[in-house]
């Protein structure tokens, strides 16, 4: 997430989980903020200005289309979320990765399925790590 700024609030993030679950084309502020609306009461002038530290901190990009002005997400969901997770375990697990895991196993239930998929994705890594060497 080299070419963006900043952390981002719920708000944001809620703004650019519409933009990902839209079309390729991006989508208008007016767009943006009919399908926050949906779930939340938020007036156009919020979301305006939540698009607009977005774009100016690097989060999206403003392309020109037929209909007006269109926004883009600069980085997908899979780069935001490494990006936030990593900011996350930073700054509550001392950059410990198992400590977040551990905290998450002993915080509640886990599913047989989730924990057949723990255990692929460990693995997955500790292949990657082996054959890096």
């Amino acid at each position: 997430m080299s070419n963006v700024e900043g952390k981002l609030t719920p708000a944001q993030y809620q703004i650019l989980e519409v933009i990902w679950n839209g079309p390729d084309a991006g989508a208008t502020v007016t767009q943006i903020w009919q399908e926050i609306c949906e779930q939340s009461a938020v007036t156009r002038t919020t979301v305006l200005n939540q698009v607009d530290r977005l774009e100016k901190r690097g989060w999206l990009q403003r392309k020109k289309h037929d209909d007006g002005f269109r926004y883009v997400a600069t980085q997908s969901r899979e780069q935001a979320a490494r990006g936030i997770t990593k900011e996350f375990v930073d700054s509550y697990f001392a950059g410990s990765a198992s400590d977040l895991l551990m905290s998450l196993l002993g915080a509640k239930k886990i599913k047989p399925a989730e924990i057949t998929r723990l255990r692929e994705l460990l693995n997955s890594k500790s292949s990657n790590s082996k054959s890096k060497k």
